[in-house]
């Protein structure tokens, strides 16, 4: 429909605009063609401001409504529809500057990098340790029969799940590519387990500590996930697994900001101290410690531990070895080496394996690939954080074991 029509120009005003209609005066007072001049001037000047208003009205009506007039819309739904989203555009903008204001900003504190209530370890690439790292873990593929199946995971710090990109790159290396560089270096018959997307997924959840270098049990659960799709092993849901809790806990990174001037440690991480979340699997265990000559029957999870030592519930923390014997009827027996990280993640192998032996290269002093060929181990896995895998001391203490 044209604009003209739409408007009636030819409907109820239009007879009176049509030549036609002007001889129909004439029956009113004899105003045909032939009479007074003055009288048409009176009809021109007439149908001249009716044209007038007319148009008044029509500029005035598009002016409002305009395009949704001519696509067929309720002029009133549109100014409606405006106006909303105009609100809903204020809104959104509020709701940015909101957002902004609250936003954490990242800082050095004392030692660490705190950002909002979390202490940050930042990560430092070295790589003539790195390089030996590959080099190290390459050599056992070549030691051991090609019927063990081998293993590696290089657990990523909290800075990489934890920290924006715009703070993680201005206080380390780029720990994923790091990582990545590792796994590119070791033999293909070795099984490279990435598990930064993983955490990096569920960054959102309570997947590491606030006070401490490691990662928490839920986070070794979303690495053991994907450990047991490379091993091709059963996974244990963690919803069947009885949890216990020790609140209180206050790590390495809280204990770095403790000096002299402030003897109390940071504020804000002393007023935010964590829980150490655990969880109870089956096996007998028995325990080399520290200084000890002798291993001796424990509980796989030391429930009284508290305080800055609260993480060391895991496997009793770090000792020169737990072996774990399960009921598990399987003939898969796993050999874990690994540094701290590995401490959360070891109790859920209890669910898979007949035996599980756990070693910490930095105090056990005997020679674990003998011990595995001795005592037919089927599978190896060598679990490190990213940052032990670029310490050259990290890495020649595990060279002494092997």
């Amino acid at each position: 429909m044209r604009r003209r029509n739409s408007y009636s120009y030819k409907g109820s005003y239009g007879k009176g605009y049509r030549r036609s209609s002007y001889r129909g005066y004439g029956s009113y007072g004899g105003y045909g063609r032939n009479n007074h001049s003055s009288l048409k001037i009176i009809i021109i000047i007439l149908i001249c401001l009716l044209l007038a208003g007319g148009g008044v009205f029509a500029a005035a009506y598009f002016g409002l409504f305009g395009d949704s007039f001519r696509i067929g819309k309720e002029p009133e739904k549109s100014v409606l529809t405006s106006k909303s989203e105009s609100s809903a555009q204020v809104s959104k903008a509020q709701n940015s500057e909101k957002k902004k204001e609250k936003e954490p900003v990242g800082k050095w504190i004392e030692n660490v990098y705190l950002y909002g209530t979390n202490a940050f370890e930042p990560f430092n690439e070295y790589q003539n340790a790195s390089k030996e790292y590959a080099k190290t873990i390459n050599s056992v593929r070549k030691e051991l029969d090609s019927s063990i199946n081998i293993y590696t995971i290089l657990a990523p710090s909290h800075s990489l799940t934890g920290l924006p990109d715009k703070y993680r790159s201005q206080i380390g290396s780029d720990e994923k590519k790091s990582i990545e560089n590792i796994y590119a270096a070791i033999d293909k018959k070795i099984r490279c387990i990435n598990v930064c997307d993983t955490l990096q997924k569920h960054s959102g959840e309570y997947t590491y500590f606030r006070t401490d270098t490691n990662w928490t049990a839920l986070g070794a659960y979303y690495a053991y996930e994907q450990f047991c799709k490379s091993a091709k092993t059963d996974c244990i849901d963690l919803k069947k697994l009885e949890s216990g809790k020790i609140d209180g806990f206050k790590g390495s990174l809280f204990a770095a900001t403790v000096t002299d001037e402030k003897p109390d440690g940071n504020d804000v991480l002393a007023q935010n101290p964590d829980s150490v979340i655990y969880y109870k699997t089956n096996g007998y265990c028995r325990l080399l410690e520290n200084g000890e000559s002798e291993d001796r029957e424990v509980t796989m999870i030391a429930e009284f531990a508290s305080g800055s030592n609260a993480y060391s519930a895991f496997i009793w923390g770090n000792n020169p070895y737990m072996k774990i014997e399960t009921d598990i009827e399987t003939d898969r027996k796993l050999c874990i080496i690994k540094d701290s990280f590995g401490c959360a993640f070891a109790p859920f192998t209890a669910t898979a394996f007949k035996e599980v032996f756990i070693v910490d290269p930095a105090y056990y002093e005997g020679n674990v690939l003998d011990y595995i060929k001795e005592n037919n181990y089927t599978d190896v896995l060598f679990l490190n954080s990213s940052s032990s895998a670029n310490t050259l001391e990290r890495v020649n203490e595990l060279k002494t074991i092997l």
